[in-house]
């Protein structure tokens, strides 16, 4: 049996729990190869699920981008001489492919054939391992005489995961039949080990373990999973990498099987052991079973043996001790990678500071959209080695005045007020769904105003409601672009739209810094208006956008306050010389200035499920109080 040996190899999903754990293996066991690690860190990735010693590796790159950014990917394939692909790459998350099915099809299917189009351009692959799924051939009898699927065996998807791996061996079939791609696929096992997920049922479980609590059962607990250690399927790939047959499609699996009910069991064992306390018996709770749940997959794997000599050697034990020692270790997470638009803008910088702290690693872009032609900025983009876009872009001000009222005047303001408060954002988000990249602007809630239907101390603005207030210019586009980014929030779009308002932050060095200012006034309104403490709300969006969220959202820390209580509570607690007068909502400059400024409430109870944060006022008695202790 003729050997293949790879030199230049691509990993693509080498970030999820499969493919890192493969990383880890394949590097020690093909001592002679360079590796380059392509990953988009959907939920399940991770960088840090490599090993340090790999990542510190001189035969190790790690590229951010996606299968279908093409720009990017010829690159890779150019600069790094690649001669081998092994193709994890998908979504398996069960939010996308039950909840967002057609965007699972865009990841799995339509990414996938774009990666094809770019490998058969490059032309210079020898050997394209697919990462398949058992679960192509549907469920399994639970009966003791069933036997398992063979390769030829009829496919029969039980769920939109196992549909979309369908279609993906589809058009493998296709490029091989059409351009004599060198393709070889593997049908994986249900698999388990270190740096899984933690919605999936190891992971879960043994989180459970640890505070001895109640295990929770989908449906009957008797669906039985073929339990496949991790290492011995990266071993198998690696046999079918070296050994397999082009064209050719290989079961990996193992015959040792287990119910739910009976590795929760198991793994409770374990982690009282490993924490060196007396074991407990597992206490089950049911819960209705999901949707596409199948009852068992077994299928053989006697072709992989006969062919490749390869067959599972880890005992179920001994993997999963391995498992729960790893899950026992504090871990350091790396899940984006960020490019910011308007980074050196008042917010930007604030969002830099949070970045920071949470040593999430970013870039500023270089192109600026409206300036440098649309190709540029896209060239940059495709190339960046980022997961996730932030805009920040907008103009508030310029020289001679440092208000919105710089916008106000003729077809010049026109232009400049639409393409930093409308185009650039617009234009990103087009590139960001095109190359493959989760999006976030940081749009403005300064399109409302109290009204009839919104009173000071009524219904709050929420994130269905159009704007209402028209009062300058920046607000009229500023409207337009809040609206147009509905466009990018259908269902499974990664496109991220957050309404600030009156950002305020702790440095009282930024002249911009709303705190800032207010301290200063003689005189300052007193109703309740919403407020974007940043340290907050940055730490809010971050979160939010590694779990790679979109839609809509008011970005506003909970329950108004008025600039007045604000100054009040700031001198009560750091400084009692200031002393501002309060304009009740009464007087008749009050109600000047309700008519002519966008003052209102923004509804938060969609960011309270998503992301709770302090109220207002709790937050600045938090801050204000860490201020006074620096």
């Amino acid at each position: 049996m003729t050997t293949y040996t790879p030199k230049n190899v691509v990993i693509t999903g080498g970030c999820g729990f499969i493919g890192s754990n493969f990383v880890n293996f394949i590097h020690d066991a093909w001592p002679n190869c360079n590796f380059v690690n392509i990953d988009k860190l959907i939920l399940n990735s991770d960088t840090q699920n490599v090993a340090e010693s790999v990542r510190n590796s001189p035969r190790y790159k790690l590229v951010l981008t996606d299968i279908k950014n093409e720009a990017a990917i010829l690159n890779i394939f150019e600069e790094n001489q690649i001669d081998t692909v092994i193709h994890f790459a998908a979504d398996c998350t069960s939010t996308r492919c039950y909840n967002e099915t057609a965007e699972a099809v865009q990841n799995n299917v339509l990414s996938f054939i774009q990666f094809l189009e770019t490998v058969r351009t490059y032309g210079k692959i020898k050997r394209f391992v697919h990462i398949s799924t058992d679960e192509v051939y549907g469920d399994s009898d639970l009966s003791e005489n069933e036997q398992g699927k063979v390769e030829y065996s009829r496919l029969v998807p039980g769920n939109p995961y196992a549909a979309t791996k369908i279609a993906g061996e589809a058009y493998v079939r296709a490029y091989q039949a059409q351009y004599n791609l060198p393709i070889v696929t593997a049908r994986m096992n249900n698999i388990y080990g270190p740096n899984q997920w933690d919605v999936k049922v190891v992971p879960r479980f043994i989180e459970i373990a640890k505070v001895r609590g109640e295990y929770t059962i989908q449906g009957s607990g008797k669906q039985l999973r073929s339990w496949l250690f991790v290492d011995d399927a990266s071993a198998g790939l690696k046999a079918v990498c070296e050994k397999g047959k082009l064209h050719e499609i290989y079961n990996l699996g193992t015959y040792y099987e287990k119910n739910v009910a009976d590795l929760a069991k198991t793994i409770q064992e374990e982690v009282d052991r490993q924490l060196g306390r007396p074991h407990e018996e597992p206490r089950y709770k049911s819960i209705p079973d999901r949707p596409y749940n199948d009852l068992r997959y077994l299928i053989s794997i006697e072709k992989a043996k006969n062919d490749l000599g390869w067959e599972p050697t880890t005992s179920f034990d001994e993997g999963m001790r391995i498992t729960v020692a790893s899950a026992l270790k504090e871990h350091k997470h790396v899940k984006m990678h960020v490019a910011i638009y308007g980074g050196k803008g008042y917010v930007g910088q604030e969002l830099q500071h949070v970045l920071r702290a949470r040593e999430i690693p970013y870039v500023l872009a270089e192109k600026k959209v409206g300036f440098d032609s649309d190709e540029e900025v896209e060239r940059e983009l495709a190339l960046a080695g980022v997961t996730h876009v932030i805009c920040v872009t907008g103009r508030t001000h310029g020289p001679g005045c440092n208000t919105i009222e710089y916008l106000e005047g003729g077809a010049d303001k026109v232009f400049i007020n639409v393409r930093d408060n409308m185009y650039s954002a617009t234009i990103l988000a087009h590139m960001c769904r095109k190359i493959g990249l989760h999006y976030t602007y940081i749009g403005t809630g300064y399109m409302f105003a109290y009204d009839k239907e919104h009173p000071i101390g009524g219904a709050e603005f929420k994130e269905e409601d159009e704007p209402t207030f028209f009062g300058s210019a920046y607000s009229v586009v500023k409207g337009f672009t809040d609206r147009q980014m509905n466009y990018f929030n259908q269902n499974g779009w990664e496109n991220l739209n957050v309404r600030i308002t009156l950002p305020l932050s702790l440095d009282l060095e930024q002249p911009r810094n709303l705190l800032s200012k207010i301290i200063k006034y003689k005189e300052l309104f007193d109703i309740p208006v919403s407020l974007t403490i940043l340290p907050d709300c940055m730490n809010a969006m971050c979160n939010l956008m590694e779990q790679r969220t979109g839609g809509t959202l008011n970005l506003v820390n909970p329950e108004p306050i008025s600039l007045y209580e604000v100054v009040k509570i700031y001198k009560e607690i750091c400084d009692e010389t200031v002393n501002p007068t309060p304009i009740g909502v009464e007087t008749e400059r009050a109600q000047q200035l309700l008519a002519t400024k966008g003052n209102c409430a923004l509804d938060t109870e969609k960011l309270q499920r998503m992301a709770p944060m302090l109220s207002a006022k709790e937050s600045l008695i938090k801050h204000f109080n860490e201020m006074k202790t620096k």
